[in-house]
Formats: C-alpha cells, sequence, structure tokens
C-alpha cells in the first residue's frame, strides 16, 4: 500500500493525526494514561514508538518523563518517509526534545526487525499499530521487546464521532467525484482544456452540487463549492496563473481522502474482528490491561492495551 498520502501528510508539518482536536500535541486523559505507564517505572529504560507520524506520542513520552525524573532512550519508527523537524516551523521550542529521539523513516513495522537490532523494556504506539498487518507486526514487536518487557498501545474506538464524521465526508467525496470535480480540476492543472472550457465544464459541476441539498452544511462540501465558485469567477488572465493552485488544492484533498479511508477501513477492521488483538498473544505476549479512554470525560477516544513478556 502507498505511504505518500501520510509522507505528504507528516511532511506539512502537523504534529498529531488529529489536528483539529489537538492544537499541540495530545492532552488531558490520553496524556494522563501516557502518565500512568510511565509511573511504572523508576529507573532509566529504552523505549520504541512504533507508527510514531511526527513523533506526537514519542515526543510527548519524553515530556512526561522529565515531569517524573525518569530518563528515557526513545527510538521511533514509521513506515513513512518522515521528517520530524518539519513540525520545527510550528513548534520551535521541540527542537531539545526531538534532538533526543533516534527517527527511523521508512520502516514497516511487520519487518522492522531488519532495521533495528536493540530491545526495548516499553514498546508504544498510539492510533497506528491497528493499520498495520497484525500477525506480522506482532512478531516484530516480541522480537524487539525485552524479556519482562511491556507492549502498550492506543488504538482507534471504531464507533466514535470522529469515524462517523469521516463516513459523512467520504459521501462529499464520492458526491465530487460523481460531478466529476476531480477530474475538472486535474484537466485544467494538467493544461488539457482551455480557460473558457475550463468554466463551462465549472460551471455544470457546480449546479450539479446544488442538487445535493443535504450536503450544504457540510464544511468539506462547501470549501469545495466556494473555491469553484471562486475559480469560476475570475478573469480568464487571472485564472491562467492558478494552474498550479489548482493541482495542489485537488491533491491536498487526495491525499486527505486517502487517509480518511485509511481510517475507515481499519474501523470496519476493529468492528468485523473485534479480537484482533489477540494477535499479540498468539505471538507470545500476555495481556494484562485493556479499557476505554473518555477525552474529557465525554466521548471515547480509544481503546488502551497493555501486554507484557512473560
Amino acid at each position: 500500500m502507498s505511504k505518500n498520502h501520510w509522507t505528504a501528510y507528516w511532511k506539512s508539518g502537523v504534529l498529531t493525526s488529529l489536528p483539529a482536536d489537538f492544537k499541540v500535541n495530545y492532552d488531558g486523559e490520553l496524556a494522563d494514561y501516557w502518565l500512568s505507564v510511565l509511573q511504572q517505572y523508576d529507573q532509566e529504560i529504552t523505549t520504541l514508538d512504533v507508527c510514531t507520524g511526527n513523533g506526537a506520542v514519542a515526543i510527548l513520552v519524553k515530556q512526561l518523563a522529565q515531569q517524573l525524573d525518569l530518563n528515557i532512550n526513545m527510538t521511533a519508527v514509521d513506515a513513512s518517509d518522515i521528517k520530524p523537524a518539519s513540525i520545527l516551523n510550528n513548534f520551535p521550542d521541540m527542537q531539545d526534545v526531538i534532538n533526543q529521539i533516534d527517527f527511523i523513516g521508512n520502516c514497516l513495522i511487520e519487518n522492522m526487525c531488519e532495521k533495528i537490532n536493540s530491545k526495548f523494556e516499553l514498546i508504544v504506539s498510539q492510533y497506528g499499530i491497528e493499520y498495520c498487518e497484525t500477525e506480522p507486526a506482532a512478531q516484530n514487536i516480541v522480537k524487539l521487546l525485552k524479556e519482562k518487557g511491556k507492549f502498550v498501545f492506543i488504538s482507534h474506538a471504531p464507533e466514535t464521532a470522529m469515524m462517523a464524521y469521516m463516513q459523512t465526508e467520504e459521501q462529499v467525496y464520492q458526491v465530487l467525484e460523481d460531478v466529476k470535480a476531480f477530474e475538472i480540476l486535474h484537466q485544467f492543472s494538467n493544461d488539457k482544456t482551455t480557460v473558457n472550457g475550463f468554466k463551462i465544464k465549472l460551471k455544470a459541476c457546480l449546479a450539479a452540487m446544488s442538487l445535493h441539498a443535504a450536503y450544504r452544511s457540510n464544511a468539506l462540501f462547501n470549501t469545495w463549492g466556494n473555491t469553484l465558485s471562486q475559480l469560476l469567477n475570475m478573469p480568464n488572465a487571472a485564472l491562467k496563473q492558478q494552474r498550479i493552485k489548482a493541482k495542489e488544492f485537488s491533491q491536498q484533498y487526495e491525499f486527505a481522502r486517502a487517509r480518511a479511508n485509511d481510517m475507515l477501513r481499519v474501523s470496519d477492521k476493529l468492528l468485523n474482528d473485534p479480537k484482533w488483538y489477540q494477535a499479540f498473544e498468539r505471538a507470545g505476549l500476555t495481556l494484562i490491561n485493556q479499557g476505554d479512554i473518555r477525552y474529557q470525560n465525554t466521548h471515547n477516544v480509544g481503546h488502551f492495551y497493555e501486554f507484557t513478556k512473560d
């Protein structure tokens, strides 16, 4: 599976996979949970964060460890071509902690033993391990975990408001595909149509969108409608200069749709196989604790699992 849509996302400089909900890093009950995990240790530990993205959990765990005066040697890996330094434009105060983490990109969790030789007392993950092929991922985690070590992760909960929102967005993306919004922008950005021809197609596209009244309050639907309307109303000379921006706009949402579809596929996986986590037990770990995490005591933001290697 291509990771281009995730690579592009991380290179944009975001820290978490849910920037609309967490303006800086994961906080509240999520941070409290990771603090409770670290409070079980009283001496230096080696830690591996898998499916790290731009290092949100690795950074959070390092910062929480500092509060506890606990020394952590942190390695963080991801299948995407990650460049965590890209977040410094948005979060310059994280320079020191990023420098203390050994990041490894282009590293599939399913075969990460080929790139990592060390073993760890603690392996962590959040909103990531469920995207992997579970059986080979479990085998690699067991190989990298020291005896008596722990594997602790938070996965998406399949039935959440976030997943319902993404299902609605996919319906909007399908409408945009049906009215040929993506196709029209591709043709224009690749210089496959004249400006006048582009405007004729835009007018037809907007007319078709107007028939979908059910989505008029949807932010994604309105963003596309407003953008296409702006392009339609531009003078031809100005519109000719928008081909590159049109391509960037279209690609941005194609990647966003691909990421959302990844999340929806994961939701289906968890719903269809509620015992999916037992793959880690079959690989040799023992489940010692699990439960839901409710953010601000209102909505379920994930399910935590704690395993040990006996």
